[in-house]
């Protein structure tokens, strides 16, 4: 399946936590709350995607394939450089204010 459309929500940092994606895979099937953490040596980032917990930690949902996995941290991880890189560079740039 192709990925078309890639969201991320950045948060305040809060134990690695920088942000949350959400992704839209070819035009049937979107996937949302997939957390995005700031790696603990600092090289980049990593998933975790929504589990539910009773008794064991169930993932709701997940890449089963490992090509499936790399193209999805590939879409989010260059949409997190967009992002982050925007906010840090001019967090108050005039042009996106709204009056």
């Amino acid at each position: 399946m192709k990925i078309k459309n890639v969201i991320i929500i950045p948060v305040t940092p809060n134990n690695g936590l920088v942000g949350f994606a959400s992704i839209t895979l070819g035009d049937d099937m979107a996937l949302n709350s997939i957390a995005i953490y700031r790696k603990l040596d600092g090289s980049g980032y990593r998933l975790v995607y929504p589990t539910k917990s009773q008794m064991k930690m169930k993932y709701i949902f997940h890449p089963l394939t490992r090509q499936m996995s790399k193209e999805i941290e590939q879409a989010i991880f260059e949409e997190c450089k967009n992002v982050f890189e925007k906010n840090c560079d001019d967090r108050y740039d005039k042009t996106d204010l709204r009056y």
